[in-house]
């Protein structure tokens, strides 16, 4: 099922559904929208099934409930959270309307890509290893974006993201989605979630 949400700053299309339908879905994402900045997370909980809905879960709460914090700090308390459960692995991002600038924090293998309308494209390397409540090192980039950049966030069930050029001119995640999440290439037997933002 693709999930749509969109203002006078951003569009966000998500495709997420379970390993072969299954009840349990390991992977969570969140797009949380205020006046002055959006949020967005793609977590994937180890394994699959209804321990990693779990991890997935617990990881998604505190992202719920504390996105107005630095995403550094997000992830921070992602890994607490996640203390004597599977464990996961996350990307967080928080676009700031008024600076242009996006805000990345990322533990395990979460994909990042973003696109600009100039054709230079960011795509920082994730940190190796999960998240389960151990003392991790969290890091923290910014990047600036303009007016038509491109977004993409997915887990290990996205083998790869819909091509650059093909999302650089699309004008409208909602009218063209169909045809957006046919061009990615999936993984068998997996959970999936792709995440796309356009800036506006």
């Amino acid at each position: 099922m693709v999930m749509y949400t969109e203002d006078k700053n951003i569009e966000v299309a998500v495709l997420q559904r379970s390993k072969n339908s299954g009840e349990f879905c390991g992977d969570a994402h969140a797009v949380i929208k205020t006046d002055t900045y959006v949020v967005c997370a793609v977590i994937d909980g180890l394994g699959s099934g209804e321990g990693a809905s779990k991890s997935a879960q617990a990881a998604l709460r505190m992202v719920e409930e504390h996105h107005e914090l630095p995403v550094k700090t997000i992830v921070e308390m992602c890994n607490r959270s996640l203390l004597s459960m599977r464990g996961a692995v996350i990307t967080v991002v928080k676009l700031v309307f008024k600076d242009r600038q996006i805000s990345y924090s990322n533990f395990g293998n979460i994909g990042f890509t973003m696109y600009n309308p100039n054709g230079s494209t960011v795509q920082p390397l994730p940190t190796r290893g999960y998240l389960c409540g151990r003392n991790e090192k969290i890091k923290e980039s910014q990047f600036q974006y303009d007016e038509g950049t491109i977004f993409v966030l997915y887990s290990d069930g996205v083998a790869s993201p819909p091509p650059k050029r093909m999302l650089l001119h699309v004008t409208e995640l909602r009218e063209n989605s169909d045809a957006i999440f046919d061009q990615a290439r999936y993984v068998e037997n997996d959970d999936i979630t792709l995440l796309i933002g356009k800036l506006r």
